[in-house]
């Protein structure tokens, strides 16, 4: 074997060498847990965009537009027909006969919004049933001769009429208007969604691998159609109010209810999410218009950049920063200094 002849030097360089590597570690590993908050809208210049705009309905008759929105979101986007009528009783909605044709659209939003700010939104169509089955249509008391899934005229679960998402017993909906995020790493989601109507349950449902199904609490805070900030003198200012979470929750304290009432909203819903899980925010029995989202991760994969950065000082580089084995002769850097060989 020849001489080894180890010679300190300093070990400024390498500590700009780390910072190097851990920056690289930090992309690779982590892969963003550190990075600015990533966000989509689904619309730019005032319509939709390519992938909502020229997307069509597949085989069943339903739209479905799936995407990796931003570096660790991906979107679904499924827009159902809607059940119309049928002449055979007792038909569910695996075998319904006619349907409605499922839509994407743009819509601009509320004008009367404070400051400038907009809320467009992407609308679809259907809704977010779990299971039908046919009502007998009547006029005056006498049968139509049809049937069809009426929500007013079935109750819940009976027979007859919608299976809504339930909290207490929770199925991912078989179609209807949703939406589904889909993380690479966990964090928290703020998504903004037009609500047709304040007495519609909105509802965020997340799906494991497993495929078990749990219901995900969320905040709220935006805008109710009709109510209106005031100024200092207590007069209206023709604008909407926008409603804090604490304020939101003052005005519509019933659990999944958003605003109260019969009237639209344009809110923000912010939910944790965890890396994996399939979540899907959709109204019970109406159609929630989309305006994008936010998401910020955690600070999840620190550990793991720490420990490869452990793992680099057990690794021997040359100046160029590349890993070398023991065979290397010339300048390396090890444990934090720097060696001739």
């Amino acid at each position: 074997m020849g001489l080894k002849v180890y010679v300190l030097i300093n070990n400024q360089i390498y500590k700009l060498m780390k910072k190097l590597f851990t920056l690289i570690a930090l992309a690779l590993s982590v892969n963003g847990a550190f990075a600015q908050t990533e966000s989509y809208q689904p619309f730019a210049d005032g319509a939709l965009k390519a992938e909502f705009a020229s997307a069509t309905a597949g085989a069943d008759g339903d739209i479905v537009v799936t995407l990796q929105s931003s570096t660790n979101i991906s979107l679904t986007v499924k827009s159902s027909r809607t059940p119309d009528i049928t002449t055979t009783p007792g038909l569910n909605y695996t075998n319904w006969d006619v349907w409605k044709d499922a839509g994407l659209s743009y819509d601009k939003g509320p004008g009367d919004l404070p400051n400038g700010e907009v809320f467009p939104t992407l609308r679809g169509t259907g809704v977010a049933y779990i299971s039908f089955v046919g009502n007998e249509r009547f006029k005056d008391g006498a049968s139509q001769g049809n049937y069809h899934p009426d929500s007013n005229g079935g109750v819940d679960g009976a027979p007859n009429g919608w299976v809504y998402y339930n909290p207490e017993s929770p199925s991912i909906p078989y179609s209807g208007l949703y939406y589904k995020f889909v993380p690479t790493l966990s964090g928290t989601l703020r998504a903004g969604f037009w609500i047709n109507k304040g007495n519609r349950l909105f509802f965020v449902a997340a799906e494991a691998a497993d495929n078990s199904v749990t219901n995900v609490e969320y905040t709220v805070e935006g805008y109710i159609n009709g109510k209106n900030g005031v100024d200092e003198y207590g007069e209206s200012t023709g604008k909407k109010k926008y409603f804090t979470v604490e304020e939101m929750k003052a005005e519509s304290p019933t659990p999944y209810l958003v605003g109260g009432g019969n009237q639209p909203s344009w809110v923000y819903v912010t939910f944790p999410v965890e890396a994996g899980k399939s979540y899907y925010c959709f109204n019970h029995n109406a159609q929630a218009g989309f305006n994008g989202y936010e998401f910020t991760a955690d600070a999840a994969g620190i550990s793991e950049l720490t420990a490869n950065e452990a793992a680099l000082n057990d690794k021997t580089f040359n100046l160029a920063g590349q890993q070398v084995n023991n065979g290397f002769r010339g300048i390396v850097v090890k444990n934090g200094k720097k060696y001739i060989k």
